[in-house]
Formats: C-alpha cells, structure tokens, sequence
C-alpha cells in the first residue's frame, strides 16, 4: 500500500462495495511498510461505506488498541501466541470498552485451547444491548510460520476444536468460490482474503464468485 503509484485505495473501496464485511490494513513499519496514516486514509474511505478498517499488526499493548481507533478502525488483529493469557484479556477489554471487535488469530490446536479458555473466562452476564462476546472472532491461519506455505488441510484438522459461539474465519488459502464453499462446510462464518483479491484487476469479480458459492449452502 505504499506505493504512491496504485490506486490501492480505489482499491479498498471495491472491496467494500464488492460486499467485504471489513478491510484489514497493514500498520507495521519495518516488515511489511505499513503505517497507522494508511489506516487513517483507508479508514476515512471506508466509513461512508459503512465498513469497518481492521488494523493488522503484531499488537502487544493496549495502547494499540487506542492507537487503531483513535486512527478510525473498528478492530484489531491479535495473535495469539504471541501474548500471555493476561495480556490477551487486556486487550480485549479495551477493544471491547471502545466497541471494537477482535480477530484471535490462531495455527494450531494449543492456540485454538487458548481461545476457549479465554472466552470461558470471559463468560459474563450481558450488560447491555450489546454482548462484549459478540465483538470476538475467531480466526484459523492455515500458513506454516516455518515455511510460509499455505496447509489448507490445517482447516479440516481444526474445525472440530473451534470455541462455541465465536464467529470462525479462515484466514490464507481462499482464492475462490470453491475454496470458501470447503470453508462454510467446515463450519467458518467468513475468510481473511489478501493475495487472491490483490492479484484481481476486478477483485469485485472474486467477491462476487464468493458470495455466489456460499450462498448455496444451508446454514
């Protein structure tokens, strides 16, 4: 997104309009030449859109989480591996005190136990119109950290130990109706799609094939 020289945030606004539930915007700096003014920019795009800019990051403190929405986001990406259990619950606390959602990203079985121990933790009354536990998702990463390659078999394998009643998202690996269509069978509600929309010169075209698959199949 740094290069001045695409439209990338012509971009964005085709995955909006093209039925994106939300974008999620690189922030880190010294990896990926990501920074919070792109999230500013693609947040200003987005809102009169009515969907939400997700800020992706290797977030540790919850001083990002600040940092995301005080920029327009709506909500963050969180690794979880990456951060203790306690620290995790932090984050989610803010997140959840400025109404932003979170994505829990995991890669194996010990994540995903991770997971069910924090929202069992988490299991409080409702306060309001609004359950805090609505603002959690939970995302199944298939790429190897190793080797980088995607294992779309690691979907399969996984399904079976996702939390109760957190939205799933299959992140990596879904580049077309068939391969979202396998995922809503596997039981995940919605896809993290990056290279396969930013290889499209219409990446309408590729929501549009989603959208279609999917919407053959029964809930």
């Amino acid at each position: 997104m740094s290069d001045a020289g695409d439209d990338w945030l012509g971009r964005i606004a085709a995955y909006a309009r093209g039925g994106a539930a939300a974008v999620s915007v690189l922030t880190e700096p010294s990896r990926f030449d990501g920074s919070l003014e792109h999230l500013r920019e693609a947040a200003a795009v987005l809102a009169p859109l009515g969907v939400p800019a997700m800020r992706k990051d290797f977030l540790v403190d919850p001083y990002q989480i600040l940092e995301a929405r005080a920029a327009g986001a709506g909500g963050v990406l969180v690794i979880l591996r990456m951060l203790p259990a306690g620290r995790i619950v932090e984050l989610l606390d803010v997140a959840a005190e400025h109404g932003m959602f979170v994505l829990l990203e995991a890669f194996d079985a010990a994540d995903l136990e991770t997971a069910r121990d924090l929202k069992a933790s988490r299991a409080l009354p409702r306060a309001g119109p609004t359950d805090r536990e609505d603002l959690i998702l939970i995302g199944v990463n298939c790429r190897d950290l190793q080797t980088l390659e995607v294992v779309q078999e690691r979907f399969a394998e996984l399904a079976p130990l996702l939390p109760a009643h957190c939205p799933a998202v299959a992140e990596s690996g879904v580049a077309s109706g068939l391969d979202a269509r396998r995922m809503q069978l596997l039981g995940y509600r919605a896809a993290l799609i990056g290279t396969a929309l930013m290889a499209r010169d219409e990446p309408a075209q590729l929501l549009r094939e989603i959208f279609d698959a999917t919407r053959t199949v029964q809930p």
